[in-house]
């Protein structure tokens, strides 16, 4: 046969080749449509029912802390000033003894301050021990008037009236013979009253010597005394005054030495320095290191305890009332995702966290214990703590989206072989991304996560149906509606 004719065969076969192959793929066609009608619209969402565990909970950042934690704050006082600056610090993360070095604060302010008090404290001391003189002069002083001086001056006083006595006894008996020489002519009449006189003065000078002595014994006696006596009191209340100034002035030395003392921070304890940096979000942070001013009883480092170790969480008031001390929970390191840590609730604050700004969430404290912490974990590290509430083994659930809510029944779009069935389902507890089905659907049953995409709401029986009772919500395969609405009654 020639090349020619075999090519006039060919081309004369040539058309009922493809007639049969439009017939045999129409064919296939019609036979997978029949046979897995699931797979003529791939795009359509499904979910197959299963008997599965059912955890609800929440999940909230926090941050990794030491449940044994030791602070160390400044304890220098800022004394007006912003605060104390750090002239050397150990490094973050280095393990300390009792009794190393962790930090030095700035003590130069102090150790001038401490010098110029010195020199106060001295002249504090000197003007006590003159006061302390003065007080003893005083004191002695009276007992020598009291003991010697008065005696002494009495007597002065005694000889002088002793002597005006013995005066007037002369002159009167002076005056007596001068009498009797003038009776007898030898004595002139002058002379006589000369002699007269001399006898008044020296009465008048013995009357004088004994008022003096009286005055003295009733009057000079007390007033030296009283005067001695005051002068004692005014120096005790000097010396009582010298005496505060100087315990004033030595403590304020005292306070000035301790807060020098108290520049040089040692370790109270053993444990790992961590750096108390504050971590609020702003601009101005504080950062620990040299230079950094630090208030006083502001924290500066902290020695935690790595064996025990919790995250402080903020739980929102929303969910506050749902979780419980001893809920278990699943702890997610930033920096160790792939490590999943155990822990438990073992605090939950009784009233929540000052409100920062209008309008922002209430948040409370919730302390999460981790049980068995690994040695690679560290204080700051953020964390996200998933805490179980609730937890039911082996029961069927389905995603939320593919639950209707309409009214007080709830309802599943069951795909069939034929098309959908509109389930009522009895629903239980949910996780905000699965829901417990109680009654309606059994294991291996598949319903739609994307409902109305192929029912209408006002296609939903508005009267409250049997759980057992299924109601006809649409044809198979029914054309997506030009506005379908996707969203879930959850």
């Amino acid at each position: 046969m020639s090349t020619r004719s075999l090519l006039q065969s060919s081309r004369a076969l040539l058309p009922w080749i493809v007639l049969l192959s439009i017939a045999t793929a129409i064919g296939v066609y019609f036979y997978t449509r029949e046979k897995n009608p699931l797979d003529v619209d791939p795009t359509i969402l499904l979910h197959s029912v299963e008997l599965t565990d059912f955890e609800a909970f929440i999940t909230e950042p926090g941050d990794v802390a030491s449940s044994s934690n030791i602070e160390v704050r400044c304890r220098v006082r800022s004394r007006g000033s912003a605060g104390t600056s750090i002239l050397n610090i150990c490094d973050e993360g280095i393990p300390v003894k009792p009794g190393e070095f962790l930090l030095q604060f700035d003590d130069s302010v102090l150790q001038q301050d401490s010098l110029a008090q010195k020199i106060v404290v001295a002249n504090d001391k000197a003007m006590f021990i003159q006061t302390k003189s003065n007080l003893d002069n005083a004191t002695r002083t009276l007992r020598e008037y009291t003991q010697g001086l008065f005696a002494q001056e009495r007597d002065v006083l005694d000889t002088e009236l002793f002597v005006a006595e013995e005066n007037l006894q002369r002159a009167i008996t002076y005056l007596q013979h001068s009498k009797r020489l003038n009776s007898r002519g030898y004595l002139t009449t002058t002379q006589l009253r000369g002699d007269a006189f001399a006898v008044e003065k020296s009465k008048k000078e013995l009357a004088a010597a004994k008022r003096k002595l009286e005055v003295y014994d009733k009057f000079t006696q007390d007033k030296m005394v009283g005067e001695y006596e005051a002068e004692i009191k005014k120096q005790e209340a000097n010396v009582e005054a010298a005496t505060y100034t100087l315990q004033l002035s030595e403590q304020r030395l005292k306070e000035i030495d301790e807060q020098i003392t108290a520049c040089l921070v040692l370790a109270p304890a053993a444990g790992q320095v961590v750096h108390a940096n504050e971590r609020n979000g702003r601009e101005n942070a504080s950062v620990i290191e040299e230079g950094t001013l630090i208030r006083e009883n502001q924290i500066v480092i902290r020695l935690p305890d790595l064996k025990n170790m919790q995250v402080d969480v903020k739980v929102n008031e929303s969910h506050v009332n749902k979780i419980k001390i001893g809920h278990p929970a699943r702890i997610i390191l930033d920096a160790d995702p792939s490590n999943i840590l155990e822990g438990t609730v073992t605090e939950i604050a009784p009233y929540p966290f000052p409100i920062r700004w209008h309008g922002a969430p209430m948040e409370y404290g919730t302390v999460v214990t981790i049980i068995n912490p690994p040695a690679t974990i560290r204080p700051g590290l953020r964390a996200k703590v998933k805490i179980v509430f609730e937890s039911i083994p082996n029961v069927m659930q389905v995603p939320l989206a593919a639950v209707i809510e309409q009214g007080k029944q709830h309802y599943c779009l069951v795909r069939e072989r034929d098309g959908w069935r509109t389930q009522p389902v009895k629903i239980g507890s949910n996780n905000n991304d699965r829901v417990v089905v109680l009654e309606g659907l059994e294991q291996g049953d598949r319903v739609s996560m994307t409902p109305f995409e192929f029912i209408k709401r006002s296609e939903l029986p508005t009267d409250e149906v049997p759980i057992g009772v299924a109601r006809d919500g649409g044809n198979s395969q029914r054309e997506k509606p030009a506005n379908s609405n996707s969203v879930s009654a959850y």
